[in-house]
């Protein structure tokens, strides 16, 4: 089972801001991938990023494209720990410019080509009233407090990630002959992540009304601060009282009571009665201490000394706890920004038969090393605990990095003109995901993420034809890898669309997709007062786009 620790959002925002690839990865790059799912063995001009070797297949002359999506995402969490005020969490995902422009010039036998497009995440992520993750932590308070008349809680928590990781990609592609083309290039992508959200007026119901919850911990905390200074002097008291019977013990008299000590002159009347007051306050009757010898009377004290000392320092610990606690009930606001950079080596081969019939492309992306840098003002890197000098830890300090590496990726697809109308195609892409950097890796990632697609083109007409598509995810992540904010689902996209060639050198693309997720319930456990509470949490998302491009020819020539 999981356990989680008061945090607010992933570290991996843009996991859950990728669209359709792999974890991080980008893969719906065109208004003609969207009408049909499968773009990996292209020979137009979006296969400068699905297939770039095939760019060697046009015509001579100047191809531009450009085209955009509308995406949108609902999240839902639902979250079974028994002390939540609702169970359901619910984050929207927008995206509604989702760009992908490509250049390409053909000249021979080589073809130079230019990219640019969002390869990772892409939208923002925007959940109201905050995550369970968040909010779990808070509610907890209800059962660490019963005992002292907590029955509720109230809290203003809401949080917006987006995530942004930029693409720029430059090749070149030459034809070796009329069957083999390949294709090398790099991109440089720039990431760009921020973070944005509060947790305010966090209270607990009590009989007497509502209290901020930093207020009633510090109460607490005070309390047994309080009972830690009395426990401390009762153990000096003890321990001084025992003290004092050791000179009798060393006169002889440790087989001695205090009545015979006191009858042959050894104590007085105030001793005697100070003695036998201190066993009485531990809970001892008359009989027992008038029965008591001097060395038992000792070793009574030293044992109750010890008893209040440890007594004090547990009081202390528990309200440097609840003191620590209230440090991360108090109000607080989150606002992170990150950066960073890599370069993507890319490699590309385009295999053709029967006349250009039938088309095979390979594509082989490197590893994208990549770190993120945070920069955060002083204050709003979100407190996640105490170090014990009392400065906060934040989830995001000023300067700190995590990594963000973009795994490597292969695509390999196939296109075939079943007739002049019919063209079918199908894709493959597996993404090495537990080769990256990233924290944990062997323990979240199981195996690699893998798609495969199915695409069908029909041309009605010269100038219109129709497409749709299937397209199947496999997830490669562990139980432990999901999180509220960072979460990957096995999915099933359909698609569907079409184009327009409305002359020789302008074609429309339009088209639209709807994915569906396979929901997942994950165990987990939280610590309420030293006993774990088990819950489970169910994570669900729902996605639909809209595209449109064009595709424009300048200069065209024939072969």
């Amino acid at each position: 089972m999981k356990k989680i620790t008061i945090s607010l959002i992933s570290m991996l925002l843009v996991a859950n801001l990728a669209f359709a690839g792999g974890l991080v990865t980008n893969t719906n790059q065109s208004a003609a991938w969207s009408r049909m799912l499968v773009r990996d063995a292209s020979t137009s001009i979006d296969a400068v990023y699905f297939n770039p070797a095939g760019l060697t297949k046009l015509d001579d002359g100047l191809y531009i494209s450009f085209s955009s999506q509308s995406i949108f995402q609902k999240q839902t969490i639902t979250n079974s720990f028994k002390y939540l005020n609702d169970n359901t969490f619910i984050g929207s995902v927008s995206a509604p410019v989702f760009p992908s422009l490509y250049v390409a010039y053909k000249t021979n036998r080589w073809a130079f080509s230019m990219g640019f497009n969002i390869v990772g995440g892409g939208g923002s992520a925007d959940f109201a009233k905050g995550i369970p993750m968040a909010e779990v932590p808070i509610s907890s308070l209800v059962g660490a407090f019963s005992g002292q008349g907590v029955t509720g809680y109230s809290v203003d928590m809401a949080i917006k990630g987006t995530s942004i990781y930029y693409g720029l990609q430059l090749g070149a592609s030459y034809a070796i002959s009329d069957h083999v083309s390949v294709f090398a290039g790099i991109r440089y992508v720039m990431a760009r992540n921020s973070y944005k959200g509060h947790i305010k007026d966090i209270k607990v119901k009590t009989a007497a009304g509502d209290v901020r919850a930093d207020t009633f911990m510090n109460g607490i905390g005070d309390q047994l601060t309080a009972g830690a200074t009395q426990a401390s002097a009762a153990s000096g008291l003890y321990k001084a009282a025992g003290d004092g019977v050791q000179p009798l013990l060393d006169g002889g008299l440790g087989g001695a009571t205090i009545s015979q000590a006191l009858a042959g002159g050894y104590i007085t009347q105030t001793q005697a009665a100070t003695m036998t007051g201190a066993l009485l306050q531990l809970g001892l009757t008359q009989a027992q201490v008038d029965a008591m010898n001097f060395t038992e009377i000792q070793t009574t004290y030293v044992g109750a000394s010890t008893k209040f000392a440890t007594m004090a320092a547990g009081f202390a610990k528990q309200a440097a706890q609840l003191y620590g606690g209230a440090k991360l009930m108090a109000d607080q606001n989150i606002d992170v920004s990150q950066s960073g950079n890599g370069f993507t080596p890319i490699l590309g081969v385009n295999l053709s038969f029967m006349d250009n019939n039938l088309d095979f492309g390979i594509k082989y992306e490197f590893k994208t090393k990549m770190t993120l840098t945070n920069s955060t003002p002083a204050g709003k890197g979100f407190v996640i605990g105490m170090n014990t000098d009392g400065t906060p830890i934040e989830m995001y300090p000023d300067g700190g990095t995590q990594n963000a590496d973009m795994p490597a990726m292969l695509s390999i697809g196939g296109k075939i003109n079943v007739s002049k109308a019919i063209s079918l195609h199908v894709g493959y892409h597996t993404y090495w995901d537990s080769k990256t950097g990233w924290k944990d890796v062997s323990k979240n990632i199981n195996k690699n993420s893998q798609e495969l697609a199915f695409g069908a083109e029909f041309n009605l007409s010269r100038s219109f034809l129709l497409s749709f598509g299937y397209l199947h995810t496999t997830s490669g992540v562990n139980p432990s890898y999901q999180s509220d904010l960072s979460y990957s689902l096995n999915t099933n996209t359909v698609g569907a669309g079409g184009a327009w060639k409305i002359n020789d050198g302008l074609t429309l693309q339009f088209g639209g997709y709807i994915v569906g997720y396979q929901s997942q319930t994950i165990p987990g456990s939280y610590d309420v007062a030293g006993t774990p509470v088990a819950y489970t949490t169910k994570y669900e998302k729902s996605t639909w786009a809209l595209s449109v491009g064009l595709d424009f020819a300048i200069g065209k020539k024939k072969k």
